[in-house]
């Protein structure tokens, strides 16, 4: 018979490599997949609070060309980036600002609230104060950004 050289035993030993070869390969394929899902890829509220500070970050040190850069690309395409400070600028000066929450109420869509604290710059209420915002963030592509009216 031609399977004479397989044993009960070498059958038996054969099987048991094979099926720790499997399990071996399939925590291998469960561990990669775990850590490629972690890798870069933190809930959209998170992505989009650090998005939404890194811009009011830019926009507390006037650095214009680094907060136009958050705008979704239909406002850029119609916004020239030379114009922009002129939209962003008023009788204000930003002191700081904090995001108080995000909340995404669709996959592509991120409501975040921003606590603004400012110095009105108008003669008769020259003091400092504080308001909150809402803005609207995208998703587009792999990136969030900011939805500003045009």
């Amino acid at each position: 018979m031609q399977y004479d050289h397989l044993t009960n035993e070498n059958l038996s030993t054969r099987l048991g490599r094979a099926r720790r070869k499997w399990v071996f390969s399939a925590m291998c394929a469960a561990l990669l997949a775990t850590g490629c899902a972690s890798i870069g890829s933190s809930p959209p509220e998170e992505q989009v609070r650090k998005r939404a500070s890194e811009r009011w970050e830019a926009l507390v040190k006037s650095d214009f060309n680094k907060a136009y850069g958050f705008s979704t690309s239909g406002f850029r395409a119609v916004v020239k980036p030379e114009s922009f400070p002129a939209r962003m600028q008023g009788p204000v000066v930003w002191l700081g600002a904090e995001i108080v929450s995000v909340t995404c109420p669709e996959p592509v869509k991120c409501i975040a609230r921003v606590r603004i604290d400012h110095r009105t710059l108008v003669a008769r209420s020259a003091g400092e104060t504080s308001t909150h915002v809402d803005e609207t963030w995208l998703l587009e592509g792999n990136q969030w950004w900011i939805f500003m009216t045009i």
